[in-house]
């Protein structure tokens, strides 16, 4: 799925895994109820596979963080008080580290969404925003607006950048 996950006694949890955890410390969920949940969550940036689930709640199991209850002949997980603890750790070291990389992915993102919406030839979320009909009037009006100020910020460089040329070769000077 994503980045190098965890270590448990020496035991690799994956991002998913971690993902599973925080789950069932909700409530205990049979696998499917897992992959529906993650599915939703990331919708539309990553979509779970039955493959990958249920070989993840198994290593859990093995690891001692999960339990399966049989109900109905259906496997109930539920996070062990030794899942619960280690999570808790995980999630207590996690605020700063989840917030430089959501900056970071905010830069990134922005960056791409500029990159993409300076090149006519590609359509990019930039130019796909005016073919959006399948939103409300209000989103609409808001996503025009966050790109209008978007243009205007991007115009405003271009002039300072200009203005900057200008002055160089007004004064003799190297254009850089």
């Amino acid at each position: 799925m994503f980045g190098k996950g965890h270590d448990y006694n020496g035991k690799r949890i994956s991002p998913m895994q971690v993902a599973i955890l925080i789950l069932l410390r909700r409530r205990p969920m049979y696998g499917y109820e897992v992959l529906t949940e993650l599915r939703a969550r990331f919708d539309g940036v990553w979509n779970p596979q039955t493959g990958s689930i249920y070989p993840a709640l198994k290593r859990l199991d093995e690891h001692g963080l999960v339990a399966a209850e049989r109900r109905d002949d259906t496997d109930y997980y539920h996070i062990t008080e030794a899942g619960d603890g280690w999570i808790l750790e995980v999630l207590q070291r996690s605020p700063r580290d989840l917030r430089l990389m959501t900056r970071y992915f905010e830069l990134i993102g922005t960056a791409a969404d500029d990159a993409i919406s300076m090149d006519a030839e590609r359509p990019g979320a930039f130019s796909q925003m005016f073919e959006d009909d399948d939103i409300d009037a209000a989103a609409r009006e808001r996503k025009l607006r966050a790109a209008r100020e978007r243009i205007a910020k991007l115009l405003a460089n271009i002039d300072r950048e200009l203005e900057e040329v200008e002055r160089n070769r007004n004064e003799g000077g190297r254009v850089q």
